[in-house]
């Protein structure tokens, strides 16, 4: 029986997930803490842990416009790879450095990357396009979306013609999804765009970005670590990005946090339902959105005015959506 470990290597730990790959049984998973200069070790102690998987595949959060489906990974395709990270640079480099230390590791082991933009790969230019000149357009400067592997796990598991998925965790963002196929998300070119998050601004005036280089000459390092790592939730309340924290707290400046992200939600969620001309359903899945009830609550208020819809609440599951991906390209090999 052929194996596969499924790697999602972030900033901050590494999860993994052992699969049967023809059942798709699921023989052992779990999550290790670990910083990146830790990965090699991490990695290491996985190997021995399991010797001799079939193949390797990994969450590669930026394919771009050229990769749509699960693919095989090599030298070529990882250095084709390295030219998003700027676009997702808290995931991106760790993701490609995994699959650099297992290919050292497991040099006869084949590698696949599973992308979270390639679920939203079909989207048309009046959903992907920025209203930038043609020859920046012309460079791939364009809407790409990410939660991918997330939204097509959770379509898969529902039967509704317009719905909108919202992955609310640390990252969040919102899909629209016509009979299965996005069509419409809230993030763009980078992690950033769309609703507030944990510590990432969501959607913001470019104008700012000017005024912080121009006038109070912030270098572009300054800017990137205030855009990712301290704003949205954290920043809104002074204290911390976590939802869970914020709404165990009594200063306003918590209520404030989480009053901002109910409300950014709600509007997005209208804006997807414009895209899908009507709305059917709105799904929660996420951290956030599978535990906290409050925030669900929270949103759900906010879009009364809406015509009914219905609400449901599934776990997604990204290590199995990669072990399918890799399954229906291997299947068709």
């Amino acid at each position: 029986m052929a194996s596969l470990l499924v790697l999602n290597i972030g900033s901050s730990s590494i999860k993994y997930a052992l699969f049967e790959l023809e059942s798709l049984e699921r023989m052992d998973h779990g999550k290790i803490n670990c910083q990146p200069s830790q990965s090699e070790d991490v990695l290491k102690d996985l190997i021995h842990k399991f010797p001799a998987p079939d193949m390797v595949a990994h969450r590669i959060v930026h394919g771009g416009d050229q990769f749509r489906a699960a693919t095989l990974l090599n030298d070529d395709i990882l250095n084709r790879l390295e030219i998003y990270s700027p676009f997702a640079p808290l995931h991106q480099p760790h993701n490609l450095n995994g699959a650099r230390i297992i290919q050292k590791l497991l040099s006869d082991v084949p590698q696949y990357g599973c992308f979270d933009t390639a679920f939203h790969a079909g989207h048309d230019e009046l959903h992907s396009a920025f209203a930038i000149p043609k020859d920046l357009r012309d460079m791939g400067l364009r809407r790409y979306g990410f939660h991918g592997l997330s939204y097509d796990w959770i379509s898969r598991q529902i039967n509704v013609k317009r719905a909108v998925i919202s992955h609310l965790g640390s990252g969040a963002s919102l899909c629209a999804v016509l009979d299965g196929k996005s069509i419409d998300t809230t993030m763009g070119l980078t992690a950033l765009d769309g609703l507030p998050m944990s510590t990432r601004t969501g959607s913001i005036d470019a104008g700012f970005i000017l005024y912080l280089t121009q006038h109070l000459h912030y270098t572009p390092e300054q800017i990137e670590h205030i855009l990712y790592n301290e704003s949205g939730l954290k920043g809104l309340s002074g204290i911390t990005g976590d939802v869970k924290t914020l709404q165990e707290s009594d200063d306003p400046r918590a209520k404030l946090a989480l009053d901002y992200f109910a409300f950014k939600t709600a509007q997005h969620v209208a804006m997807m339902a414009v895209s899908l001309g009507g709305l059917d359903a709105l799904v929660f899945t996420g951290g956030v959105g599978e535990n906290s009830e409050w925030m669900r609550n929270a949103i759900l208020n906010q879009l009364k005015f809406l015509p009914p819809f219905d609400v449901m609440v599934i776990p997604t599951n990204e290590e199995k959506m990669i072990a399918i991906q890799v399954k229906e390209v291997v299947g068709n090999a």
